[in-house]
C-alpha cells in the first residue's frame, strides 16, 4: 500500500460547536465524482492529510467528507436514484463570499465564511456537517421531486427545509459515534435535546451575535426536539422570533422535523431494548426509508404537510409496530386526524379512476387525462417511484396573478399542478389510480404565498438579466419573473438557503 492510499484526514463529525466536538481522524472519500450522487469540491484538491481547522485544506476535506457521508446514506435510501437536476456531478464552493449562510441554486452548493462578532472566531458554514448535508438534502429532494422547486405553496417551501434538516439528522445518526453520543447525552431519553437534534450550533451563535437573540435559538439554528404543532401557515405571521412559529419556511419546517423526530424516538423505543445504539440506528434507517417513500408520493398542494403525513403512514403500513409509532407521533402533532389518523382529502378536486386491473396501456393514461381535464395535445409529466413501483405525474396549469400586491409578479403566472398517482403491481398491472386537481384552496394559497414574497421584498425586478442566482442571492431575492419561450411571464425560484435575518 502506498503512502497516498494510507493517508487520513481530520474532520468534524458533527457541528464544530456541538458539545465536546473535536476533529477526528477519518478516511478521505474516494471517487467523489462517480454516480450515484457524485460531487466535486471546487478548487485544487490538497493531498489527504490531518490539516488544522480554519485552513483551506481542512475545509476542502471537511466538505468532501460530509458530502461523502451523505452520498452513502442516500445511495441506500434511494436505490436507482443519484443524478442531480443539472447532471451527474454537483459542485460545492467552499467559500463563496462573506456571510453567515449557505445555499443551493440547482447549479451548486455555496458555502460562506465570516466572523463571530462576539468572539472574533472564524465561522465557515462548510465546516458544519449539519449545514453541508442540509444543503445536499435540498439537492437530493430536488432530484427526486423537481416539481416542488417552483411550487407556490407555503408548506412545500417549508418541507424543502424540513427535508434538509432531516437529511442532516439521518447522516449524523448513520455514524455510530454520534448516535452513541446522543444516547449518552440524554441518558437514553431521546425526546430531550441533544447534539444530533440541535443543528448548526456554531453558525447560530454567530447569527445571534450579529443579528440579536431573536434571530436563532440560544444553542442551535433549529432543534428537532420541539413542541410545535400543525396549524395552517396562513394563520401565522410572515416572520417571527426563533422560539415562535411563523409561516417563514425555516420556521414552519420545524413542525414536520419535530414530528419525524418523534417517529424516530418511538421507533427506537420499539427496537432492541438491550442494545440502544443498534435500536437507534435501525430506527434512523427505517425513518429515512419512510421519509424517502413519502416524499416521492406527496402531491404538491397547499396541504402538503398533512398529505405527507398520510403518505408516511401508508409507507409504514407493512409493519404494525412501525405504523403505530408513526400514527401516534403524527397525530400528536395534529398532522393526522385524532379520529381516523388519516385526513380526508376527498373533495370535488379528487377522484378515483375506476377500472379492472390491467396493464398500463394508453386507455389507462387516457382515463387519467380525461379526469385531469387535459387536452390530448397537453403535456402530462410522469415519473416512476423508486420505492414502491407506482407512477406519479402532473399536468401543469398556469394561474395568473393580477394586482399591485404581487409586486414584480403582477401579471405573471405561477404553476399549479393537477396530480395523479397510479398503483402498479410487480406484474405490471395497474390496480388503482387517483387524480387530484388543484382547486380554489391551491389557488388562494398560491396568491397569498406570492403576496408574502412581495411584502418581504423577495421577488426580483425584471431587468432582462435572467436567473443569475448568485446576484439574486446577494440581493436577497429568492424568486424572479422569467419571460419564457411560450410568451408567458412566470414566477421562478432562484435558490434555497439557510435563513438569514
Amino acid at each position: 500500500m502506498d503512502e497516498a492510499s494510507r493517508a487520513r484526514i481530520r474532520i468534524f463529525l458533527n457541528d464544530p460547536a456541538a458539545r465536546g466536538q473535536h476533529p477526528v481522524s477519518s478516511e478521505p472519500p474516494s471517487e467523489t465524482e462517480r454516480r450515484p450522487w457524485g460531487f466535486r469540491v471546487e478548487g485544487n484538491a490538497p493531498p489527504p492529510r490531518p490539516y488544522e481547522p480554519d485552513t483551506p485544506e481542512f475545509l476542502y476535506w471537511q466538505i468532501a467528507s460530509a458530502l461523502g457521508r451523505g452520498r452513502s446514506l442516500w445511495s441506500r435510501l434511494l436505490p436507482g436514484a443519484g443524478t442531480w437536476v443539472r447532471g451527474a456531478v454537483l459542485p460545492a464552493i467552499p467559500v463563496d463570499g462573506e456571510d453567515l449562510n449557505a445555499f443551493y441554486d440547482r447549479k451548486a452548493l455555496h458555502f460562506f465564511r465570516d466572523v463571530n462578532a462576539k468572539t472574533g472566531e472564524i465561522v465557515q458554514s462548510g465546516d458544519s456537517p449539519d449545514i453541508v448535508t442540509h444543503e445536499q438534502g435540498h439537492a437530493v429532494l430536488d432530484s427526486i421531486r423537481p416539481d416542488l422547486w417552483d411550487a407556490p405553496h407555503f408548506e412545500v417551501a417549508a418541507f424543502h427545509e424540513g427535508f434538509g434538516d432531516l437529511a442532516a439528522i439521518l447522516v449524523a445518526l448513520d455514524d455510530g459515534d454520534l448516535a452513541r453520543a446522543a444516547i449518552e447525552e440524554t441518558k437514553g431519553s431521546l425526546d430531550h435535546s441533544n447534539l444530533v437534534s440541535r443543528l448548526a450550533e456554531e453558525l447560530a451563535a454567530a447569527v445571534v451575535a450579529k443579528y440579536g437573540p431573536d434571530a436563532a435559538l440560544p444553542d442551535a439554528l433549529r432543534d428537532a426536539v420541539n413542541s410545535f404543532r400543525y396549524v395552517a401557515p396562513k394563520s401565522l405571521p410572515d416572520e417571527g422570533p426563533a422560539d415562535a412559529l411563523s409561516r417563514e419556511p425555516h420556521s414552519f419546517s420545524r413542525v414536520v422535523t419535530g414530528a419525524c423526530w418523534d417517529v424516530l424516538v418511538r421507533l427506537s423505543l420499539a427496537g432492541n431494548g438491550s442494545d440502544r445504539l443498534a435500536a437507534l440506528q435501525k430506527a434512523a434507517q427505517d425513518l429515512g426509508r419512510l421519509v424517502a417513500a413519502a416524499a416521492e408520493r406527496t402531491a404538491p398542494t397547499a396541504t402538503f404537510f398533512r398529505r405527507f403525513a398520510t403518505e408516511l403512514r401508508k409507507a409504514a403500513s407493512g409493519d404494525s409496530t412501525t405504523k403505530a409509532a408513526v400514527t401516534r407521533a403524527l397525530t400528536s402533532r395534529d398532522l393526522l386526524s385524532a379520529k381516523e389518523s388519516e385526513p380526508d382529502f376527498r373533495s370535488e378536486s379528487q377522484a378515483s379512476v375506476g377500472f379492472e386491473p390491467e396493464p398500463l396501456t394508453t386507455r389507462v393514461l387516457d382515463a387519467i387525462r380525461e379526469s385531469l381535464g387535459a387536452r390530448r395535445d397537453e403535456e402530462i409529466l410522469v415519473r416512476a417511484s423508486r420505492t414502491d413501483g407506482s407512477l406519479s405525474g402532473r399536468r401543469i396549469r398556469d394561474h395568473v396573478l393580477s394586482g399591485p400586491e404581487y409586486g414584480p409578479a403582477d401579471g405573471a403566472a405561477v404553476e399549479l399542478s393537477d396530480s395523479f398517482t397510479v398503483a402498479v403491481e410487480e406484474s405490471g398491472y395497474v390496480t388503482a389510480a387517483r387524480v387530484e386537481s388543484a382547486g380554489p384552496d391551491e389557488e388562494e394559497d398560491a396568491r397569498e404565498f406570492v403576496r408574502t414574497l412581495a411584502r418581504l421584498g423577495r421577488i426580483a425586478q425584471e431587468d432582462g438579466s435572467g436567473s443569475d442566482a448568485r446576484r439574486l442571492y446577494e440581493e436577497r431575492k429568492s424568486h424572479f419573473v422569467a419571460l419564457e419561450p411560450d410568451g408567458v411571464r412566470r414566477l421562478r425560484r432562484a435558490w434555497v438557503q439557510g435563513k438569514r435575518p
